[in-house]
């Protein structure tokens, strides 16, 4: 969802392009829209998009609560109650990955005859986490997604989007190996 915030919220509209329901962790969530620490990520614009975007889309998206959230929620009461000391704040490393880990073996159960998951993911190592799941779901990178949304849907400014992207985010954009197993006609609707 960051990736897609840096074309900013008609980026992230692109979502509900192919007529299904958009989940997202309680955690990734949480990730996309906090105040960053000093000297992590700073791309407040991003996240006061992702912020807007989700409250004007909060009757379309649904969020999945996970263990993670909560546990998360709970240390920052309790640092916030201690005080607020910067040494002391709980880490935010990873949390939105486990959080999606274990939402999966959630929505997995949820999932009826004929009905598909299909998570858009740049992590490899969540990735290659997910696949030793055995989750009945599929997996894309944000580029694979801009490319389908170009070649599938027609959206004429998803035809240069990953490069808008590549120009923006430099030797830090995810982007696809050779070998990676996710060809876009997997996706067609």
């Amino acid at each position: 969802m960051s990736v897609l915030s840096l074309l900013g919220p008609e980026g992230l509209d692109w979502l509900f392009v192919p007529g299904a329901d958009v989940w997202v962790t309680d955690m990734v969530k949480e990730e996309a829209v906090r105040d960053p620490d000093p000297g992590s990520d700073q791309r407040t614009g991003q996240r006061d998009i992702l912020a807007t975007w989700f409250a004007d889309n909060a009757d379309r998206i649904h969020e999945q609560p996970t263990v993670e959230g909560e546990e998360y929620r709970k240390a920052m009461t309790n640092w916030r109650d201690a005080g607020s000391k910067p040494e002391s704040k709980p880490s935010w490393s990873n949390r939105g990955d486990r959080s999606i880990l274990s939402a999966m073996t959630v929505i997995d159960g949820l999932i009826q005859e004929g009905e598909a998951i299909v998570a858009i993911m740049d992590d490899r190592k969540v990735r290659a986490a997910l696949r030793v799941l055995e989750l009945d779901m599929d997996m894309m990178s944000t580029e694979t997604f801009v490319i389908w949304m170009s070649e599938t849907f027609d959206i004429k400014q998803a035809d240069t989007a990953w490069q808008t992207i590549k120009l923006i985010m430099g030797d830090s954009v995810p982007t696809l190996r050779p070998g990676d197993d996710e060809p876009v006609s997997t996706f067609k609707i």
